[in-house]
């Protein structure tokens, strides 16, 4: 008999992220065949019913179609981002950035990710995040910290903000808008002082996290899971070895690429729900008087992620005027930029055809209807906090914000009044706090997979990472809902 080879026993390591995706679709498929899990399918409309094999190779395709506006938005970025980096601005400004910082560079983090999550409380923000992870990450590795503080930066800045949604419309507005607020006597701005309170909290403890993880890897980079990959990050997104000089021309390009994010960002408020309408008034008088500019476009704040797209490839084109090199180049470069990001295309297409399915069987609506009938017996901190658990199951499914509340509050809300009149408002924060945790963490939720895809960061090494802050987040989470299911509860209140 031959002797075992020796050798090194291999570590385990997850798949790719698109067949991760790829092999949930296919369990929901098994699943659906299972008695009373998918609804029974209705051969006069044509819908619901099992899914078969067929399904698992549609439901990408299905994905890609229902978020094409999303797929659309970064292959535009893409080409965005290789026009300024072949004009070598950003490594320029970058560089520059980093020697003015030299030895404060960890303020970048507590800064940034305090945007970020305001960002994510008051408008949702989440897809136009994946716009920053290649001007992110070669500034944290110049600052020797590693690809996941990037990542976390990013991902868990704007993340938290939507755990601890406030004004997010995808969130609260959605979720308020299913019931009949003239007979519960509910508006948007129930509960809203502890949601402050506890996003507050949440976001504190969320950096403190990140700025402990990036100094401790800084310290000693052996600490990070992607220490043996250092020369591969380095080569994909590092700076360049030596700076290049920041002209005058670079100097322009510079303030193009700052002003269309940040562009981006007031263009996605939604300024007219906080009582401003200068915006919708510019929008009427552009389209009476000066239709030349534009006609068919939706005012300043509600722009669809479309409208994002053509922010930045008008702004690509000026980045190319100050820097020409001539019309072929301009094209190639483009092109190249989007062919670079296309697999980042394909994880959101593949995520959003796990929703796909669900909704096509009918089984979300029967998980759904499953698990809250047993709430109906809770009194009002024990239904909060199972409701905390049930909508953090829920969110593995539909991990859809606005989706999820649309499916779940006609029926959860209704529940949740009937023990305590007002305790709706407390059920949204309690399905904010969960649906944001799990978008966290899901390989279901397609801005995770996206952000781990453009940053080339594997799902395990991520959770290698972030684990130990998810379960101290989720604790928290419980011990604020507790706390505020103990405040003054009653239809219109402020606290709960």
């Amino acid at each position: 008999m031959p002797a075992l080879k020796s050798g090194k026993r291999r570590k385990f390591k997850l798949p790719a992220a698109i067949t991760i995706l790829f092999f949930i679709i296919a369990i929901v498929i098994i699943v659906s065949w299972i008695p009373g899990t998918a609804k029974p399918y209705d051969p006069v409309t044509g819908q619901y019913g099992k899914a078969g094999v067929f399904e698992l190779f549609l439901a990408p395709l299905e994905g890609f179609g229902g978020k094409l506006d999303t797929i659309l938005f970064v292959l535009v970025l893409g080409g965005f981002l290789n026009v300024i980096i072949k004009s070598e601005a950003l490594g320029a400004g970058i560089g520059r950035l980093i020697v003015r910082m030299k030895g404060k560079e960890i303020w970048i983090i507590p800064t940034l990710m305090f945007l970020f999550s305001i960002g994510g409380t008051t408008y949702g923000m989440g897809e136009e995040t994946i716009a920053l992870y290649p001007v992110l990450i070669p500034v944290m590795l110049a600052a020797r910290f590693d690809v996941v503080t990037s990542v976390m930066t990013i991902l868990l800045g704007a993340g938290v903000g939507c755990v601890g949604s406030f004004l997010n419309p995808f969130v609260i507005g959605v979720s308020f808008s299913r019931t009949d607020t003239a007979t519960f006597g509910i508006t948007n701005s129930a509960g809203i002082i502890w949601r402050i309170i506890a996003w507050l909290v949440l976001t504190a403890v969320t950096i403190a996290f990140v700025m402990w993880y990036a100094m401790r890897v800084r310290k000693n980079p052996e600490k990070s899971p992607m220490y043996t990959e250092r020369e591969f990050y380095l080569k994909e997104f590092g700076m360049p070895d030596s700076i290049p000089e920041f002209t005058k021309k670079r100097k322009a390009i510079m303030i193009v690429f700052m002003l269309t994010f940040i562009v981006m960002i007031f263009s996605l408020v939604s300024w007219s729900s906080f009582g401003y309408n200068a915006a919708t008034n510019a929008n009427d008088w552009i389209k009476e008087h000066a239709p030349y500019i534009a006609r068919f476009f939706s005012p300043f704040g509600d722009f669809s992620l479309l409208q994002v797209a053509v922010v930045f490839l008008i702004s690509s084109i000026v980045i190319v005027a100050i820097d020409w090199k001539g019309e072929e180049e301009y094209v190639r470069t483009f092109i190249a930029g989007a062919s670079d990001i296309l697999s980042v295309c394909l994880v959101i297409a593949t995520a959003a055809g796990i929703g796909w399915i669900l909704n096509k069987t009918g089984m979300q609506i029967n998980l759904v209807n499953v698990l809250a009938s047993p709430m109906k017996k809770l009194v009002t901190t024990g239904f909060i906090i199972v409701g905390f658990f049930f909508f953090l199951i829920i969110s593995i499914f539909i991990p859809s914000t606005s989706g999820f509340a649309a499916a779940v509050f006609p029926i959860i809300g209704p529940v949740a009044e009937g023990i305590q009149p007002g305790l709706w408002s407390g059920s949204i924060t309690a399905f904010s706090f969960a649906n944001g945790i799990i978008n966290l963490v899901s390989p279901t939720s397609f801005i995770l997979m996206a952000a781990l895809s453009i940053s080339k960061v594997s799902l395990d090494k991520y959770l290698k990472v972030v684990w130990p802050y998810l379960i101290g987040l989720t604790a928290l989470a419980i011990v604020l809902l507790a706390i505020g299911s103990q405040l003054p509860i009653k239809p219109g209140g402020m606290w709960f």
